[in-house]
């Protein structure tokens, strides 16, 4: 059970205890279940009480009240948390045992209402089902009722591998509210990068795939296209096909190779620089466009005395470390790989490439990472994009490089201090100048080793999860993706998340990038190769020259390998 679900149920439960209260002759008010409450839902909130607050909450006489805390306190049952390491101040919150005992009643109630409310055969087994939001319709958020009935009278559910983020975790809950009977919890297999990569290689090999419906990251899809480990969409000519019109092109172009469709963009996501407003305000600061700005609002705004450094971003080794390396090298006006002369024919093939490592932009983006340490947390070489979006939502640092999908959680967590606090801005550049962002994203495809019939119904399911009333009904929910104009564009849409309106807008200025990570079928072990050689070069273990050099080798050899490959 996550926080949101608790926090749903404790609502829940006491919106229910409230009638009893008001229209009960005699009734009195549950104190035990006023504190409970009180201390949980603050910790969900992440909010600080202290003890004059609790008993205002209890509902209890004042003294009545006070013994009754200390007695939880001396129990262990409610523990005292110390502001400062010096000092006598402190706060009140539920102890472990509490917080435990709390979410097992809140498990067992959840049952309850998937039996008395739900359409559920396994209302007993929560962990395969989600607590929707009680005050919302369920049916704007299901497949329509042809697809469910085809999944519902089918010997087999639908199976999905997606990435592990708070999109797909919260596409999955739709399709497992309690209120419906569209899918278990043991349908989804969400996984991080790393391991959704392999996941997906290794399904490839098996006679039959072990997935209907799988989820590429936009830069993989080149490899799995070239390599028929996914099918086109054309193969399915009697199933509807999703028209690319509505969706920006740049977006769209992710799920083609070689002029073919492979699969349908389900979410865009662009990497840009979230800033807090309140703080560049009080030291009346610019918002940075150009590398330099950046570098020099980020030591303005570098307080580490104060738990507070300049700026969060992704250093750690592997994907990471290349990620943040490849974006910072475009802004430098370079790029990993370089055209040969002869550039006519297909932009995509492998005989075109070759390494750019050993350019004077490669060499003037490790001198810049390098300063960008100086105004980071010390940890920052081991932070992948969780851990810099976690310091940053904390209030931990001024500045953060953050995909708007990650994005979404700065406005909608609820342990978030920076909700209604951040402002979104484009990647600054050298120049200032046409300021773009990477665009990113998983695109939604059918495994080329999946049967037939099994390949139609999961096609039909990908049409319905990329539509617009889908998509309409996932930004309302708080997921900021819309690939689709008619999505974007829409006011309500755009009140629902400032990062709609920010990504809709850079679309509509044409300055969302698909190049910035190279669009060929070894982008994965380019990826790695710089992930270990400049994280090296970064963490001081050999020379910025000697580490390029070692890159520029290594992406020249898988290059050449390809190309031949693909020539034999």
């Amino acid at each position: 059970m996550n926080d949101l679900e608790l926090l749903r149920i404790l609502n829940f439960i006491g919106r229910t205890r409230n009638p009893f209260v008001e229209l009960v002759p005699g009734a009195d008010g549950d104190a035990s279940w006023n504190i409970t409450a009180y201390l949980i839902k603050a910790e969900l909130l992440n909010r600080k009480i202290n003890t004059t607050e609790l008993i205002e909450a209890s509902g209890l006489p004042y003294g009545t009240a006070s013994r009754r805390i200390q007695k939880l306190i001396a129990s262990g049952v409610v523990t005292k948390q110390f502001a400062h390491e010096v000092g006598s101040s402190f706060y009140l919150a539920a102890s472990a045992s509490l917080r435990q005992s709390v979410t097992e009643y809140a498990h067992r109630i959840k049952s309850m209402l998937a039996e008395v409310a739900g359409q559920r055969s396994d209302s007993q087994v929560d962990d395969h089902y989600h607590l929707g939001d009680l005050q919302t319709s369920i049916n704007e958020l299901l497949p329509p009722e042809a697809l469910r009935l085809k999944l519902e009278s089918g010997s087999y559910g639908l199976k999905f591998l997606f990435h592990d983020d708070n999109y797909f975790t919260s596409l999955r809950d739709l399709w497992t509210d309690f209120r419906a009977n569209a899918g278990s919890r043991k349908d989804f297999t969400l996984l991080k990068l790393p391991d959704l990569y392999e996941t997906l290689l290794r399904n490839a090999t098996l006679p039959e795939s072990a997935f209907d419906i799988v989820a590429l990251n936009f830069p993989w899809l080149p490899e799995f296209a070239s390599k028929e480990l996914v099918t086109p969409l054309a193969a399915h000519t009697d199933e509807r096909m999703v028209s690319g019109q509505d969706f920006h092109a740049s977006v769209w172009e992710s799920g083609a190779y070689e002029s073919e469709q492979f699969g349908v963009p389900l979410y865009v996501t662009v990497e840009g620089l979230a800033a807090r407003k309140d703080l560049f305000t009080d030291a009346n600061l610019g918002y940075p466009r150009t590398l330099k700005d950046l570098l020099a609002v980020a030591r303005h705004l570098h307080a580490p005395r104060r738990k507070r450094y300049g700026l969060s971003w992704n250093a750690a080794r592997g994907m990471p470390m290349a990620s943040a390396f490849m974006f910072f090298l475009n802004a430098h006006e370079g790029s990993v790989l370089t055209r040969d002369a002869a550039s006519a024919g297909d932009p995509e093939s492998p005989t075109l490439w070759s390494s750019n490592m050993t350019s004077q932009a490669s060499q003037q983006t490790l001198r810049f990472m390098r300063e960008l340490l100086e105004v980071s947390s010390p940890d920052v070489l081991s932070y992948d994009w969780n851990q810099s979006l976690q310091e940053f939502m904390a209030g931990n640092s001024a500045m953060c490089y953050a995909w708007s999908m990650r994005a979404a959680r700065f406005e909608f967590d609820l342990a978030s201090r920076v909700r209604g606090k951040v402002q979104y801005l484009p990647q600054p550049n050298l120049s200032g100048v046409r300021c773009a962002v990477p665009v990113g994203g998983f695109v939604l495809a059918v495994p080329s080793n999946l049967p037939n019939e099994r390949a139609a119904l999961a096609l039909q399911s990908i049409h319905w999860m990329t539509s617009s009333n889908a998509m309409r009904s996932q930004v309302r929910n708080g997921l900021p993706v819309a690939p689709r104009f008619s999505v974007s564009s829409d006011p309500e849409m755009r009140a629902t998340s400032p990062i709609v309106g920010f990504v809709d807008s850079l679309a509509q200025q044409h300055l969302l990038s698909r190049d910035m990570r190279p669009l060929t079928p070894v982008y994965t072990r380019i990826e790695e190769v710089l992930g270990e050689e400049i994280h090296d070069a970064i963490a001081g273990k050999v020379s910025d020259l000697d580490a390029l050099h070692q890159a520029h080798v290594r992406i020249q050899r898988l290059l050449d390998a390809q190309a031949f490959s693909a020539a034999d």
